[in-house]
Formats: structure tokens, sequence, C-alpha cells
């Protein structure tokens, strides 16, 4: 029996429209229809974009029957981060200030996308100026993860809308952007693969700013190959080779400095159970300090959040000038980057430029690090949003093993590694900088290893 749809990876979906047994008009409607009579629909998408969804299902549609598909994502719809410019539809970055910000033009990625032929979905909900680990926003509604409905838990931030849309079965692949853990955290506490790309390698133009220098966009997807697969688009470069690959000789370095501490049982568990299924598989396991990821989480401590520094410098007159608009645990952090100067700045970075080739060094010999993708299980949001000390805490919490890796440039690889009926767990695979096609290969084999 045919599984349904939204059921189906997006790689899956593009082989069906390729023989003639999915129409891409009627699968796009199908996830039009899914997201409107959903009670979390309005959630998770800030705007549905029917028409241009519609359009380009339509177009899609006559390439199919034509013999003239684009690639193997022609026709299948993909939900976009809303940071991400589309044209005639406006571009929120989750809050209030920009309801009225309509651009005029595609963002680069946006216009890959597009021209590789895929439908766009909708602009998916996301933490206010995508500056939260948790994925709250009061302002657009609160998507919540399905894995524990009572409790209403954090679907992580930022790119919260395209986690749940994906986790629910409301699009089948997903766009966000990861300055601080914001692809990672949200696709391990909805049990999915996310990918955090090196800096550069994909544009930024057209895309909101929360932090320039560290700024990086890529995909949520039910698997590596999906993940693979839109990358490419992304990138524009070619998609890595994917067949064939096995653990067997590879030698991975599970890090012991800072990425356990404080880690929640069952995510330690979830973790040492997985590392220990690839070691199983073929995989070399080496357990050992890493003491470069504690040297910038000393440096931060210092110095201060170079992120809030920069989020500040951009977008301070936009708050100060209707404060009111914001989510007051957003607004609070969003400040706190007035308090970390120049100097401050400045030495954060001569920081991160002495400790990276240091990391460099330590890892080169391994086909990546692994360790917890977040120390906590995704926790229930209202208790957060009435306790500002909690919030903070908890925010923090999630971030940290994340936005070490962001810090010092590398690119990253979240697969999902919980047991089933469990809350989800992920598992990071930390790979060096530019690394990202080999990661997304040693990422398929390790996947392959988690689920047989």
């Amino acid at each position: 029996m045919t599984r349904p749809w939204h059921e189906m990876t997006a790689l899956q979906l593009g082989s069906e429209i390729g023989a003639g047994r999915i129409d891409p008009v009627d699968l796009a409607q199908h996830f039009l229809d899914r997201s409107k009579s959903s009670p979390h629909g309005k959630a998770v998408y800030i705007a549905l974009t029917e028409a241009r969804a519609k359009a380009e299902a339509e177009a899609a549609r006559v390439r199919a029957r034509s013999g003239r598909r684009r690639g193997p994502l022609d026709g299948v719809p993909i939900a976009w981060k809303d940071l991400v410019d589309s044209a005639g539809t406006a571009t929120t970055f989750g809050s209030g200030l920009f309801r009225e910000r309509v651009p005029a033009r595609d963002a680069q990625v946006l216009a890959r996308a597009t021209e590789a032929g895929t439908v766009c979905l909708g602009k998916t909900n996301l933490s206010e100026f995508a500056f939260s680990g948790l994925g709250i926003n009061p302002t657009y509604g609160t998507p919540h993860i399905p894995f524990d409905e009572a409790a209403q838990r954090c679907p992580g931030g930022s790119s919260s809308g395209s986690a749940v849309a994906i986790s629910r079965g409301l699009a089948p692949l997903a766009i966000g952007s990861d300055t601080g853990g914001s692809v990672r955290i949200p696709a391990a506490w909805n049990g999915l693969v996310g990918l955090k790309t090196t800096i550069g390698r994909v544009p930024v133009e057209g895309c909101m700013a929360l932090s320039p220098t560290f700024d990086t966009i890529g995909p949520l997807a039910r698997d590596v190959a999906d993940a693979n697969a839109i990358d490419a688009v992304l990138s524009g470069q070619p998609p890595a080779d994917l067949a064939g690959a096995g653990l067997k000789g590879e030698c991975l370095l599970v890090a012991e400095t800072m990425l356990f501490d404080d880690c929640e049982p069952e995510v330690r568990g979830a973790v040492e159970a997985a590392i220990d299924r690839l070691g199983r598989a073929g995989a070399k396991i080496v357990r050992a300090p890493v003491p470069e990821l504690g040297e910038v989480h000393e440096l931060l401590g210092r110095h201060g959040n170079i992120v809030a520094a920069e989020v500040y410098a951009l977008w301070g007159a936009e708050i100060e000038a209707r404060p009111h608009l914001l989510y007051h645990h957003i607004l609070e952090r969003m400040r706190g980057g007035k308090a970390v100067g120049g100097a401050a700045v400045e030495a954060i970075r001569q920081g991160l430029a002495a400790i990276a080739p240091r990391y460099v060094a330590r890892t080169a010999g391994y086909a990546a690090v692994l360790g917890p993708t977040v120390a906590i299980l995704p926790p229930p949001a209202a208790p957060l949003e009435a306790d500002a000390a909690a919030y903070t805490a908890t925010n923090m919490k999630a971030l940290r093993n994340t936005r070490l890796i962001n810090m010092l440039g590398l690119c990253a690889l979240t697969l999902p590694c919980h047991a089933a009926g469990a809350l989800p767990v992920g598992l990071t695979l930390i790979g060096l900088p530019h690394r990202d096609r080999a990661l997304l290969r040693l990422g398929a084999a390790a996947e392959r290893a988690l689920t047989t």
C-alpha cells in the first residue's frame, strides 16, 4: 500500500512525479489543504503562498508531462523560513515590526530553488529576529512538536515553523537558517535531519540578517538524501555521492569537552547508544577531550555575545522606535547587545581566530566529531514564557553546543537517534569548514547504521 504523500520524503515524491504517478498540482494542493485545515497550520505558516504554489505546480506539471523536468525535486513543495525574501509576500522576520515589509525580489536561494522547479509552499514561523533557540513566538503563535501534545513542548529555534512543518506533515522539505543552532536545534527536537552549512557556502543575499558574520542557510529534511538534494540546489554545487557510503574504517572522535556537560540522562543515553551502533557498523570510535570547544565557551563568557552585539547594531534603531511590538524576552536579549562594545567584539574575533586553527589541527584526522546536538530534551513552552530567568537559562542550554560550531566556522549535521516513542534527540556530526559534502556522505552511512 502506498504511503500518504505527507509521510514520503521529498525525493520519493519527486520520483513519483517523474514516473507520472503524482501530479505536481495535486501534490501542492494536498499540502495546502493540510496546512489550512490543520489546527497547527497558522502557527507553522506565517503565510501560505497559495497562488504562487499553484502556478509553480502547473509549470512543473507541464515539464513532467513533456519529459523536461529540471531535476529530482522538480514539482516538490518546500516551506521557507520567513526571513528569506519572496517577491510580493511579506518577509516578517517573525516580528510585528515587519508585517508590511514586502520585497520586490526573491532571495538568491529561493530563486535557485525556483529555477530547479521546486514549489514555494509558504513562509514559516520563527523565533522573532531568528534570535532564540527555543522557538517561542507569541506574535504569530508557537508551533509545538507532535511528540507530546499535552505538554506543548518547544519546537526549537529559530527555524521552528520549518521543522514543525515537516514533523506534522505540512511540508516534505523546509529551509531554515543557522547562526547559533537555528537549523540543528529544531531538527533535533522534531526528529529530523538538519544541515548547518559552512559560512559563505550558500548565499544569504535577500535573507534578513541576524549576524552577518555567522548567518548560514540550510535544509531541514526527513533524511540525509533529501538534505543532500536540496543542499546542491541552494549551494550551486554537485550533490554528494551517497552511493555505497559506509562507516568501515572511518575514524570518529567523541568530544569529551563541553558537549556532554550537564546532559539530560535521556539525551546522553540516546547519543551513547547511537555512538555504539556506529562502532558496531565498522567505525573506529575515539574518545578524547577537545579543549578548544571549552575555550570558545569561556571566551564568550568573558566578553559577551557577539551575535547580540551584531543584531543590536543592525536593528537597534528599529526596535527602540517600537519596542512594544517585540516579545519581551527577545527585546531584552537584543538590548543585551548594547553592553558588548567594540573592544569586546574585537577580542572575541581575535580569540576565535586563534582557537579555530588549533581545533582544525586537533580534529583533522577524524571524519567527524560526535556529540549531542542539544544537551536537553525539548521543554514545555508555557513555564518559560512566564519566567524570564527560566527562559534565559533554558535558551542558553539549548544553544550551548550548537553555537560553538558556528563560532568556529564549521559545518555540522544532526541525525535523529532517539528510540521509538521517546522524545526526539539529535546526534551531531561536526565537520571541518567546506567539508559539507563529505559530511553528508558520512551522514548517509551513519543514518543507515542508526535505522537498520
